[in-house]
């Protein structure tokens, strides 16, 4: 929660119809000190707090922006509270419904007011008696957040096919007329080049992010042979991708290489060529050890001559895979991207999780035959000295 009280001084001078120079005159300082105050760049001394607080006609508590903090924190409080209870199995349908409207009436301009939304509570909000009141809470969001589109994709989730049509001619359009479709044409029909860079290598992001991903490859009910040929051509494209690739580097295909070599070692295990698959696991679990290695923003390579200028980035992050709010925390690396929007700027990326990777290994049935190899085991430790867990912070 950010420190307000510059902000609060504006507002209040405002309100009593004082200027910056009044105020700073009857408070001693320059009037350059004031805008300073106000603009965020320095704060007031702490002596001068009750002397800015008589000026203003408010306590030192409004001048800080107590209330506001206090208001904050009850926030997430609810937000806690709500994920907490649509984690259980026999969730309380009367309470979460009770919870989001205590947020649709009390916290929706809180700045954590996107949490419901993004934290996994599909299973509760589709239920029957909870939906009337997503339905409620969605409408104002996007009233104050149009777009937003982690609300539009929740709703399109959970929604009954009764009142599905209705949701979805109101807040969306249809494929080609997104924001980004529409700026694309835009910058090229108009001869933009500078802009229309940034679109391209988006567009062109977007497109191999689908190419890469399974579900776009693949039959609802594909067989084994399907899916071994899906994989091996994501493989293949991946290989093409990073054409420009100078070393073996993190760089922003880090999850799909990494995914993609421990699916190449299945395959290879699959036709007793276990020696392949332990060296292609090996290759994994290198990059995966020198992606863990990451502590402060580190900008890090596209690998694609067709997406250079895409600026990417790898940083530490302590989160709970579940959004438990009370579980413990794993390090993770982040690595993302964005890009700005009308409704500001729109985040790219996802987590690197060595916990998920060792639960790949000890748990994928078809690393049966190879899992007593002591290199096997080895590099399954390597991937366990990998994780670090810690307490939230109470």
């Amino acid at each position: 929660m950010k420190l307000t009280i510059g902000e609060n001084i504006r507002n209040y001078r405002r309100k009593n119809d004082i200027t910056q120079e009044t105020l700073a005159d009857r408070l001693g300082v320059t009037y350059q000190s004031v805008s300073r105050w106000e603009n965020g760049t320095t704060y007031p001394d702490i002596e001068l707090l009750p002397a800015i607080s008589e000026v203003l006609a408010v306590t030192v508590d409004e001048l800080l922006g107590m209330p506001q903090i206090e208001k904050e924190k009850r926030a997430e409080e609810t937000f806690d509270e709500l994920r907490r209870e649509c984690m259980k199995q026999d969730y309380n349908a009367e309470y979460i419904v009770s919870l989001l409207r205590d947020i649709r009436r009390n916290y929706l301009n809180n700045e954590s007011a996107w949490r419901p939304w993004v934290e996994g509570n599909n299973r509760a909000f589709s239920d029957p008696e909870i939906l009337p009141e997503v339905r409620l809470f969605a409408e104002e969001y996007l009233e104050k957040h149009p777009m937003f589109p982690h609300t539009i994709k929740t709703m399109a989730a959970i929604e009954t096919e009764e009142n599905l049509k209705e949701f979805m001619s109101k807040n969306t359009t249809s494929f080609d007329c997104s924001e980004r479709a529409l700026l694309f044409n835009r910058y090229l029909t108009n001869g933009d080049v500078q802009r229309f860079e940034t679109e391209r290598r988006y567009q062109l992001y977007d497109a191999l992010r689908n190419i890469l991903c399974p579900h776009y490859l693949r039959n609802w009910e594909a067989s084994i042979e399907h899916k071994n040929n899906a994989d091996e051509f994501m493989s293949s494209i991946l290989s093409v991708i990073r054409c420009g690739a100078a070393d073996e580097r993190p760089d922003m295909w880090t999850e799909d290489r990494i995914e993609l070599g421990l699916k190449s070692a299945m395959r290879a295990v699959s036709k007793s060529e276990h020696e392949y698959a332990i060296s292609e696991i090996e290759k994994a679990v290198s990059l995966l050890e020198e992606t863990m290695k990451i502590t402060d923003e580190t900008a890090i390579p596209t690998s694609c001559p067709f997406l250079d200028g895409m600026e990417w980035f790898a940083e530490e992050s302590w989160l709970n895979r579940n959004n438990d709010p009370d579980g413990d925390l794993e390090r993770n690396i982040c690595i993302s991207s964005s890009i700005r929007s009308s409704n500001g700027s729109v985040g790219l990326g996802y987590l690197v999780d060595p916990k998920g990777y060792l639960c790949w290994l000890q748990q994928k049935t078809e690393f049966d035959p190879i899992r007593n190899d002591p290199k096997f085991e080895g590099l399954c430790e390597r991937v366990k000295a990998l994780i670090q867990i810690r307490p939230k912070a109470k």
